[in-house]
């Protein structure tokens, strides 16, 4: 079996496949107060809670965006898995090339989502990542990354807005029942979640413009995807599963 960890800024995901399979994924905060044994206590708990025995995973890959949260992760292989994981990078084998002034720049994340993009065959892809910020990656038509755009994600936005704003105050992110909206909730839903797809819509069409293409196959994943895809017809597909699965892949290419 197959532990993979993709550490994000606010969340961390971890899972289990059993071959190409994903039998279970969990999703923690990322929070920087554990020790690596208390990571491991989450681990082995989760396992036996799911009927997963620990002593049956014989690979780690390991995505992360959060340094001081890496090492943690990969002294935990080390000390109780007994296993030196891999880490995500763009020095590894992805079966694509990352066509960027500053690959090393390039979070592992968006390294994942690029090789499970890519997987679908359906070549030239503009990959969206709903997360603390919402991210865009371009693949040309031989599946290689050829950049893209960051912008701030829809919750990171909304909770520094209403810290700033006295005012104005936390809310359900959903899309409003009115766009001209009748109460401040409603203004709030409509600026910050139909902003958020207003935005999506405006970059991929710059995106279109920019390359002289319209025949990108555009994937959206993390958080919020299924639930922005119901009002965002430029979507092709809500993959919520697309890092794990280019974790997995990329362990293949490099076990």
């Amino acid at each position: 079996m197959l532990l993979i960890i993709d550490i994000g800024n606010t969340n961390t995901v971890l899972g289990i496949f059993n071959n190409k399979q994903l039998i279970e994924c969990w999703r923690l905060n990322s929070g920087h107060s554990r020790t690596i044994d208390e990571y491991w206590i989450t681990v082995k708990l989760l396992c036996d809670d799911a009927k997963i025995s620990t002593n049956k995973i014989s690979g780690i890959i390991i995505s992360s965006v959060v340094p001081d949260l890496l090492i943690y992760f990969t002294e935990m292989a080390k000390k109780y898995f007994s296993i030196d994981p891999i880490i995500v990078s763009n020095k590894l084998d992805l079966g694509l090339e990352i066509n960027v002034d500053e690959p090393d720049q390039l979070g592992a994340d968006r390294l994942c989502n690029s090789v499970g993009a890519k997987a679908y065959n359906k070549n030239p892809t503009i990959i969206i990542d709903l997360g603390t910020a919402t991210t865009f990656d371009v693949l040309d038509h031989k599946g290689n990354n050829i950049g893209g755009c960051i912008a701030p994600g829809m919750l990171t936005g909304s909770r520094e807005l209403i810290r700033k704003a006295a005012q104005l105050h936390k809310i359900k992110l959903m899309y409003p029942r009115h766009i001209i909206g009748k109460t401040t909730t409603e203004q709030l839903q409509g600026g910050i979640f139909a902003g958020q797809i207003a935005m999506i819509e405006g970059i991929i069409k710059r995106i279109k413009k920019e390359s002289g293409r319209d025949d990108f196959f555009t994937i959206v994943t993390g958080g919020l995807s299924t639930e922005i895809t119901g009002y965002c017809d430029v979507i092709d597909k809500a993959d919520l599963q697309l890092t794990l699965t280019g974790l997995r892949l990329i362990y293949e290419m490099n076990s």
